[in-house]
């Protein structure tokens, strides 16, 4: 597939029929097909966590804090509690200067110099973690991350499904989008599909819009824009609200999501969880917080099954801001995403195994 650099992407206000292809760019990657490499067994005793503290793909300021908050509260001590045999390796945080874009620009892509730098440079991170045999966990900053993460997990690993765990969709455009912020937009930038509907993005040459969208489930969405519900609907993404969540359960949401992203339980898998995606009462201190979300018991069962799998490879937490609401809201927000990750990282609600039986066979 060519890079970004050799396009010349129409926006979909051009004129252009949604879904209809402008481009050879988007229609040749049809043809790539990675049905027949097998994922390498996910190495769970090896650990490696990277944190983002980037708030530039929003508005709202704190959210840069959340990978130290999270690490202050004792993120590597709880997961090594799963085990002593865990190898957990904490690469710090990413490092980026802005990109000078001498003059170009794209409208309505606020920040685009701080997300296309800083995503490229944790799309080398991410990729690095999975090449030395760990489980990646990725703790944002914002969600414009996800363009970085999800990246690097496909240079490692090729074919990948996604689980993106969020109250919102982030599938719009620069074209569509109500407020230009990046962190709506990394689902869009990332598929293959909707290629045609972006034009030239200084900066992101790096960047190769190559997961198919169908390799994608959504859950716990409640707050979808008018767009974003067309594009769900146009090519039958898997979105499974916050009605489909109360209809069947999480258990058979869970179940029904990666039948239909990996049937054939080939593909490595990337779980991307805003923490907005739980209820407002268990994790108030976000950014975009929606009434109505999922609990923190189901939240936790989310990461247990794609654990379970086999096949979780990487993971980001992501959108905790320590700077809303009170001490009592950000401590039990950052105490609900480290929940979520030890349940990521192999943690059983039922117990852990232990690794000597002498106790109790005295």
């Amino acid at each position: 597939m060519l890079p970004r650099i050799a396009l010349a992407r129409l926006v979909g206000r051009t004129g252009v029929t949604l879904g209809a292809s402008t481009s050879s760019y988007c229609t040749s990657t049809s043809d790539h097909s990675f049905a027949t490499i097998k994922p390498k067994k996910i190495n769970y005793e090896r650990i490696g966590i990277v944190g983002v503290p980037f708030d530039k793909g929003q508005r709202k300021k704190g959210v840069g804090l959340g990978p130290k908050a999270i690490r202050e509260a004792g993120l590597i001590d709880h997961i090594q509690e799963i085990s002593p045999k865990l190898n957990i390796k904490d690469y710090g945080d990413i490092q980026y200067e802005a990109l000078n874009f001498q003059g170009r620009k794209v409208g309505n892509m606020k920040k685009l110099e701080h997300v296309a730098s800083c995503s490229r440079n944790l799309s080398h991170q991410v990729t690095e973690v999975l090449d030395d045999d760990r489980l990646c966990i990725t703790l944002g900053g914002d969600h414009a991350i996800a363009i970085g993460s999800i990246d690097g997990h496909l240079h490692h690993s090729k074919d990948v499904a996604v689980i993106w765990v969020d109250a919102h969709a982030d599938l719009n455009t620069n074209s569509t989008s109500p407020s230009g912020n990046i962190h709506g937009m990394p689902v869009a930038l990332l598929a293959r599909e909707l290629c045609d509907y972006w034009p030239y993005i200084p900066g992101m040459d790096w960047q190769e819009p190559i997961i198919s969208i169908k390799n994608l489930a959504y859950i716990g969405l409640r707050s979808v824009d008018p767009y974003e519900r067309a594009i769900i609907e146009k090519f039958g993404i898997n979105a499974f609200g916050m009605r489909e969540v109360e209809k069947y359960g999480i258990r058979e949401v869970m179940r029904m999501a990666l039948e239909r992203i990996d049937p054939n339980g080939e593909r490595s898998l990337h779980v991307s969880y805003d923490i907005d995606s739980l209820d407002v009462l268990e994790a108030p201190s976000t950014g975009t917080s929606v009434r109505g979300g999922l609990t923190l018991r189901e939240g936790i069962y989310i990461m247990e099954e794609a654990y379970g799998t086999g096949r979780l490879a990487a993971v980001d937490l992501v959108e905790v801001n320590p700077a809303i609401g009170t001490p009592e809201d950000v401590r039990r927000t950052v105490e609900a995403a480290i929940h979520l990750l030890v349940a990521a990282c192999g943690h059983s609600r039922k117990g852990d195994i232990a690794d000597t039986l002498d106790l109790i066979q005295k």
